[in-house]
């Protein structure tokens, strides 16, 4: 079976930010499957390469992972120029797929509506088309207030993403939520629709344990704020956005400074960075401290596992559907308590599983107490939590993720 991996977003073994794909495609050539991951050249940072010489497509290995890279225009912010070039990208592949050894199944990361002709490239090819989506978007944007349901746009987005499902062969979600998202829409066949919820499936993200282990060993930091043993130490680990909201946990921190064994280590960028590091600046806060915008992947595991207590930030809402955040399987890997500010509607490993705090933590003086009821507790409650959060990460190690993925492949294939 010759398996096409399509994500803009993926990045190639070198430049990967988040891994699920490199790892599925790892564990299905190791299950006798021929892979080919298509993804921008945006991502693959060959933009400028293959710009230069006028190519479309730019064929790739790393190693055995095959690559075509999508010359993508380029774009700032999230604006048209973004929604432009992810269209183009998959444009290019309907257009020019047969040009391609002929896929018996297409795996798809969707970015609706955008997208949308990779479903027709599936058509095209005469392959099998498997959706997989890790969010709720668009619905999340009315959900959040930023958009209202009556907006054209919207209804536009939500129509074709209803489409997207019907054609599906199978459709794989990281967010528990969406197959009751699904039926309460009236898409179901259950409910008038026309989506099998057979056919619907979760496999949330996860965590490849043994690399992770290794990496913890292998890529220690000079860092002497983490390696201080007098501290305890808060770590966020990811974006820095407003839909990250780590304004609060800032303002919690500031509450902590008379504490002065805590201490908060953000790690990442985004939009709202600049203006917070102003703020710290400004208001003194001295036990917050800006990190690397950007750390290799390798090095993420050492700096987690050097937290007592790791972040989990975000909008109130956010979690509504559930959480496929790339950081939760880090933090479960580091085997330290989590405190997450929103309440997760679905699967919650965090409080299902007694790992830490996941609610809605509507001020900074809750966060801060929240943060302070994990780090501060009874040394043989903490060390059992730690061994509860290492075990939960079992659950989510990409070896178990990769054989389901594997199974809904196969499936979509006989059907």
């Amino acid at each position: 079976m010759r398996i096409w991996i399509v994500n803009y977003y993926t990045g190639t073994p070198e430049t990967v930010a988040n891994p699920r794909y490199i790892q599925f495609a790892r564990r299905f050539m190791d299950a006798g499957y021929d892979v080919v991951t298509f993804n921008s050249s945006l991502s693959a940072k060959t933009q400028e390469e293959q710009t230069a010489k006028g190519q479309l497509f730019l064929e790739r290995s790393y190693g055995d992972h095959k690559f075509v890279h999508v010359n993508a225009p380029a774009y700032k912010g999230n604006g048209l120029a973004r929604m432009k070039s992810i269209f183009s990208f998959a444009w290019s592949i309907y257009k020019h797929g047969k040009e391609f050894d002929r896929p018996d199944v297409i795996l798809h990361n969707i970015h609706t509506p955008f997208d949308y002709p990779i479903v027709w490239a599936a058509k095209k090819l005469n392959a099998k088309y498997v959706a997989e989506a890790w969010d709720a978007w668009p619905d999340v944007f009315v959900h959040l207030g930023l958009v209202l349901r009556s907006n054209p746009a919207f209804k536009f987005f939500e129509l074709v993403e209803k489409k997207l499902y019907q054609n599906a062969d199978q459709i794989v979600f990281t967010i528990l939520g969406m197959k009751e998202r699904i039926r309460n829409k009236g898409w179901s066949t259950e409910t008038g629709g026309k989506v099998d919820l057979k056919r619907v499936h979760y496999i949330n993200n996860g965590v490849d344990l043994e690399a992770f282990d290794k990496d913890r060993e292998a890529w220690p930091r000079k860092d002497a704020d983490l390696h201080d043993p007098k501290t305890l130490k808060i770590v966020y680990l990811g974006s820095v956005n407003k839909a990250n909201h780590v304004h609060t946990l800032i303002e919690a921190a500031k509450l902590l400074q008379d504490l002065n064994y805590y201490r908060f280590f953000i790690y990442g960028d985004g939009a709202d960075r600049e203006e917070l590091e102003r703020k710290v600046k400004d208001e003194s806060i001295t036990n917050v401290v800006f990190k690397e915008k950007r750390i290799p992947l390798c090095e993420c595991a050492w700096v987690v596992s050097q937290a007592n207590v790791n972040i989990m930030n975000y909008q109130k809402g956010f979690g509504y559907m559930g959480v496929s955040s790339g950081k939760l399987f880090q933090y479960l890997a580091a085997g330290k308590p989590i405190v997450c500010n929103v309440n997760i509607a679905y699967d919650d490993v965090i409080t299902d599983n007694h790992l830490g705090i996941a609610r809605d933590i509507e001020t900074p003086e809750a966060f801060a107490q929240a943060i302070r009821d994990l780090a501060e507790q009874p040394r043989a409650s903490y060390d059992a939590m730690c061994e509860r959060v290492r075990k939960c990460a079992e659950r989510f190690d990409f070896k178990k993720l990769a054989a389901e993925e594997i199974e809904i492949l196969e499936t979509a294939c006989k059907g």
